[in-house]
């Protein structure tokens, strides 16, 4: 091959790389770094997918929670408005009768409740109690309701039929102040449900206390006006 001739044959090329075997190592090592640089761009791409997917995920919880804790708070609002309502309602009673009436005809309405009913033991009753629309039962009985507790939530079980005209699908029973006297002292705020919901282990028991505490009060107030 003459000096100013610079073509290449295969044979040439052939013949120069199996001299310089260092040649073909070295490319061999740069197709290598070349992969790994692309399949770590890949690893990257699929980790930001992973990444958006769980933020998107979070976003989604978080916006569920605050959702959940919005609904909880209005409706707490909304429980604290009805049990304005039914204090204003006891405050006016003028008389036992209008008392009696307040539990029986507005806290269902009031509440959304199939029904409601005050309770006094038997032993310690008012002489004309029934008369005067309280349900009387004795001790024992008003005690089995309440479960053996200040405050009872869930189904309404056996006691539903003997205390409303119909079954009631659930129930909440709240023991009136126990620092009260007789016959506040052992008697009992029964409420039926309208759905096996309405009264769930847990819920609404501050309100359904303050209730209670109310009830006592308006009718200890009620009694010794007489």
């Amino acid at each position: 091959m003459a000096d100013t001739d610079f073509s290449f044959s295969e044979e040439d090329v052939i013949a120069y790389l199996k001299a310089r075997p260092d040649i073909l190592e070295k490319l061999s090592k740069e197709d290598e770094k070349t992969n790994s640089v692309s399949n770590a761009g890949a690893t990257i791409v699929d980790l930001t997918g992973t990444i958006a997917a769980k933020a998107r995920t979070e976003a989604r919880r978080l916006a569920a929670r605050n959702q959940s804790l919005m609904d909880a708070a209005a409706s707490n609002m909304l429980h604290w408005q009805e049990l304005h309502h039914a204090t204003l309602g006891f405050l006016a009673c003028t008389n036992l009768t209008g008392f009696a009436q307040m539990v029986d005809e507005e806290l269902p309405i009031i509440f959304s409740l199939a029904g409601a009913r005050l309770i006094m033991p038997a032993e310690t009753a008012l002489d004309n109690a029934e008369e005067l629309g309280f349900l009387v039962l004795p001790a024992a009985e008003i005690n089995q309701i309440l479960a053996a507790q200040s405050i009872y939530l869930g189904p309404a079980e056996k006691t539903g039929p003997v205390l409303f005209s119909t079954p009631a699908a659930s129930m909440a029973a709240i023991a009136l102040p126990d620092q009260l006297p007789a016959p506040i002292c052992g008697s009992a705020l029964i409420l039926a449900g309208r759905t096996e919901e309405s009264f769930q282990p847990g819920h609404g028991k501050t309100l359904l206390t303050n209730l209670a505490e109310i009830i006592g009060v308006c009718l200890l107030a009620r009694l010794e006006a007489r």
